[in-house]
């Protein structure tokens, strides 16, 4: 008897997946899922010298598993539909002829008819909308979060970006595993997210976790199939807008706060109704507009195929740290499709006004107003301190007070009630800090190095500036020991951090270690912050006052 079972048609065809783009990460040909006369393609541009025009192909089969375009019942949002196979040869004729520039202005006339607001939230909105058709080139992005009181037109935000957006699925009170389809397993970018009722969703841990890995391209989330009996890896990474009556959590949301741009809705009157157009119901006026913004839609998708392949420019804006990552991607990409300087900086002036909002609910925070507490402590100390001086000279030093039957608790003005060990840990994970158990209580121990860089993070990080880099991929010629700049001098770790700002590398030309003094009682050379702590620790007799 053979041991050779019929095979069902079911089980030899081979399994495919749905996606909605393809282009192998970025090496590969960009492949763009749409709908043809009523049929899914995928549609990709072809450039033979001075020809240029799109082709269209049913599958990808070059690929394990084969690829296919979802049906059109199968969109989680409204796709790409072209009523002949001649008119994506029109858009791209169309967008061969556009520049970022002009482009940046037909949508932001969209925008504004649609939205009453001021010109920075248009052009950060009008922005992102360009910026979202090259997502997967960006190393990260930023998130925008909308928050207004019903009545503010907030949808209608989130609204105009579903018009104009690239692939814009629409969640609210979604289930994780409906997120996690969305995502996919073959493909970072597939889609750009608006997130409806953000507000309920800083509970969902497992949501949050997404959020905030998802501002970077290389992140996988794992998840269990169906079945139980495999790990899957999704991509969260995409350009995303949560729209909430009220801000999330500070301590629940903080990782995703700190990746967002905040934006406050305010009730006002525009051109038009966005809800009203996009069901025009017969209006002649109202399918005009709808027309408009579907044209626009298509003719960036034309564009973002016709310019994907553009070699990057590298680029300084004179930042770091987190605010570079939130500000130079929608830079860098602006710069390299070739904006004239009037876009530039009409780009980084709605990116500087943002990021100070920003910036100024971070200075607000409870670890920015203990940090020149301690950071005076340890200048005026030295680098092991009682974790109980420290907690009574924040206590004494903050408003509030503490509890009349606990020590160890103390009720904040501003950030609630705190508890000692809760302020302690807070220290040590933030600034660096070590604990050193004592019979008599606890040290805490400063690295000095990594307490003043911690000090750049509640600075005001200022003026932005687009300039190209001449060597554009390699580190400054005489790095600092530390990474720190001349800015980062004992002097400064004792101005008032509100007071600084982060200009442009170039004005800082000199390193820490270069920055030196002799000890005045032996031949050891260093840094006058570190000469100071020598000092205090190799010729104690001496005291501290010739420093």
């Amino acid at each position: 008897m053979s041991n050779n079972q019929p095979i069902s048609k079911e089980e030899s065809k081979q399994k495919e997946e749905i996606v909605y783009k393809f282009s192998n990460k970025g090496n590969g040909q960009l492949r763009e899922a749409a709908i043809i006369e009523g049929k899914p393609y995928f549609i990709k541009y072809f450039c033979d010298q001075d020809r240029r025009f799109i082709q269209v192909e049913p599958k990808i089969i070059d690929v394990t598993p084969n690829l296919r375009p979802p049906l059109i019942q199968e969109y989680p949002y409204s796709p790409y539909e072209f009523r002949t196979v001649e008119e994506p040869q029109r858009y791209l004729l169309a967008a061969m002829k556009e520049t970022p520039d002009t482009l940046l202005a037909k949508i932001k006339n969209e925008v504004k008819k649609y939205n009453d607001v001021d010109e920075k939230t248009a052009t950060l909105l009008s922005a992102n909308i360009l910026g979202s058709y090259f997502q997967d080139r960006f190393s990260t992005v930023h998130y925008l979060i909308v928050v207004g009181a019903n009545g503010t037109g907030k949808s209608a935000f989130g609204d105009t970006f579903e018009c104009l957006g690239y692939r814009v699925v629409n969640i609210t009170n979604a289930t994780e595993a409906f997120w996690f389809r969305v995502f996919g397993i073959v493909e970072y970018g597939q889609v750009t997210i608006i997130v409806e009722e953000f507000d309920k969703m800083d509970e969902n841990s497992q949501i949050m976790g997404m959020l905030k890995v998802g501002y970077q391209p290389n992140a996988k989330v794992p998840r269990m199939n169906s079945d139980n009996t495999k790990m899957e890896f999704f991509y969260p990474y995409c350009f995303k807008i949560m729209i909430s009556e009220k801000s999330p959590n500070e301590d629940k949301a903080r990782g995703v706060l700190d990746r967002s741009f905040k934006i406050k809705s305010y009730k006002g009157i525009p051109d038009y109704n966005i809800k009203e157009i996009r069901n025009p119901q017969g209006n002649a006026k109202r399918q005009e507009l709808f027309d408009e913004m579907n044209d626009i839609r298509k003719l960036l998708l034309m564009y973002r195929l016709a310019h994907i392949k553009d070699p990057y420019k590298e680029i300084e804006i004179g930042l770091d740290g987190r605010d570079e990552e939130l500000c130079k991607p929608l830079l860098q990409l602006f710069y390299t499709l070739g904006a004239t300087e009037e876009t530039q900086r009409e780009i980084e002036k709605a990116l500087e006004y943002f990021l100070s909002i920003k910036n100024k609910r971070k200075n607000d925070s409870l670890e920015a107003s203990i940090y020149p507490i301690v950071k005076n402590m340890v200048s005026e100390t030295n680098i092991s301190i009682s974790a109980t001086e420290i907690w009574i000279k924040i206590t004494d030093s903050l408003e509030g007070k503490l509890d009349d039957k606990n020590s160890n608790v103390w009720y904040s003005a501003d950030f609630g009630k705190k508890y000692r060990n809760t302020i302690t840990k807070l220290i040590c994970d933030k600034f660096g800090a070590e604990a050193d158990h004592k019979e008599n209580g606890n040290n805490l121990i400063f690295d000095i190095d990594k307490l003043i860089k911690m000090g750049k993070i509640y600075r005001n990080n200022g003026g932005i500036k687009t300039r190209e880099k001449i060597d554009s991929l390699t580190h400054p010629e005489h790095p600092s020991r530390s990474g720190l700049d001349e800015s980062d001098s004992y002097d400064n770790l004792n101005k008032d951090d509100s007071q600084s700002t982060i200009s442009s590398r170039d004005d800082h030309d000199e390193s820490v270690n270069q920055l030196k003094v002799k000890c005045p009682y032996c031949n050891y050379e260093e840094h006058p912050f570190f000469i100071k702590v020598h000092i205090k620790y190799t010729h104690p007799e001496q005291g501290n006052d010739s420093i």
